[in-house]
């Protein structure tokens, strides 16, 4: 069941925390804030939109979308330079944040807006993902308030997006315990946003299990969500047996470790991709732990190992049919650590992967021009020479 997603608020998010690492140089500390600045006055007026299906689809309101979205693809191409210093990780949101804003605008310029609207909501695991245990303070959208949203739970994903996670949490917790009738899709929206609030970036997990337990009786459960619920639970139970809270000064051993543990055997491609609802609330811990640790600009060697094991992560966890950040993740491994070994594990599982997704009754069959960027691929890893150091 998926989530509610956006996507270009996660783009937000990325410039501002960007705009705030550029301290000890004025110039583009001015130049990233300025553009931030903009990006955040075009989404204030595309937020009440994108979150309201009639207003998204009213008359008129077209072309002012459209205008607004091509202007946001102006504002990211003026940012890229300051993604570049950052961890890998930011690069590939960035790529893909620039891809879906691309697609938005052609379905806009074809009306097709529940295409368009469906990418405008996608993307909030990469903002969850990308800004794990980041403690700097919102900077956009403090003129958003409650009165701006339809109900509790818009205004918690709101907040979720944004990165203020105790107001996030408050507005959860309050839509779950009102009166409200709500659907399955929305009360495990609710929790596992929860789930990966207290595992994932407070990493908190008993906590989140205390949490996540006040809801166990809600009137909106299914089967299915009860079931849910139970071996989240559980997952985080014994996340925090292990006490994961002593691991803030982690080094690549320990790394390493932890990813055998959560992922056990990656010999095999694809060898990890189906795991229980209860070993996925341990890989979206393992997930915050590999951006935490990219952010603290690891030695080069170390990096495509940790892309490998995000994609790995990724693909098992959070597929979207609007986009892939194990794709992603594979190909930035492939494409920027051709040299090193993992490189070819990535290709393997990316191969694994495309095996699959275009496998049927008919057979395996793979369109040409995937192909041919496969045959591509396999050729640049295979035939690269590992790195001296």
């Amino acid at each position: 069941m998926k989530a509610l997603k956006w996507t270009l608020i996660a783009g937000v998010i990325f410039v501002a925390v960007i705009a705030t690492e550029y301290t000890d140089d004025q110039s583009k500390a001015v130049t990233i804030n300025d553009t931030m600045s903009q990006i955040g006055r075009i989404m204030e007026s595309l937020f009440p939109r994108i979150l309201n299906a009639d207003k998204f689809n009213a008359v008129g309101a077209n072309n002012e979308t459209a205008a607004s979205v091509e202007r946001l693809a102006q504002l990211f191409k003026e940012a890229e330079p300051h993604f570049s210093t950052r961890s890998p990780t930011y690069k590939v949101s960035f790529d893909v944040i620039s891809d879906q804003l691309e697609e938005a605008g052609v379905a806009l310029k074809h009306k097709n807006l529940n295409h368009a609207r469906n990418i405008l909501k996608e993307f909030v695991s990469i903002c969850a993902s990308c800004h794990t245990q980041d403690t700097k303070a919102r900077v956009l959208f403090k003129s958003m308030q409650r009165s701006h949203f339809k109900n509790d739970l818009e205004y918690a994903e709101f907040n979720y997006m944004t990165r203020n996670y105790p107001e996030a949490v408050v507005f959860y917790d309050q839509y779950l315990r009102s009166s409200t009738p709500i659907s399955e899709t929305e009360l495990l929206t609710a929790l596992k946003r929860l789930l990966t609030i207290y595992a994932q970036i407070y990493n908190q997990p008993g906590e989140g299990e205390k949490q996540l337990a006040k809801y166990s009786n809600h009137a909106a459960h299914t089967k299915f969500s009860q079931k849910s619920l139970e071996e989240w639970r559980r997952g985080l139970k014994e996340l925090d047996t292990e006490n994961v809270s002593v691991i803030n000064n982690v080094t690549f051993d320990i790394i390493e470790k932890k990813v055998q543990k959560v992922l056990g055997n990656l010999e095999e491609p694809g060898s990890a991709e189906f795991p229980t609802k209860k070993e996925k609330v341990a890989r979206v811990w393992l997930r915050g732990l590999l951006y935490h640790y990219l952010n603290t600009n690891p030695p080069k060697q170390e990096i495509p190992a940790i892309l490998y094991w995000l994609g790995i992560i990724d693909r098992s966890i959070n597929y979207s049919f609007y986009y892939s950040l194990a794709d992603s993740y594979l190909k930035e491994c492939m494409l920027r650590y051709t040299s090193y070994p993992y490189a070819k594990k990535c290709y393997q599982e990316y191969e694994q992967y495309l095996m699959f997704a275009y496998s049927g009754s008919r057979g395996t069959d793979i369109p040409q021009d995937v192909q041919q960027e496969l045959n591509y691929l396999k050729i640049k890893v295979y035939d690269a020479t590992e790195p001296s150091e």
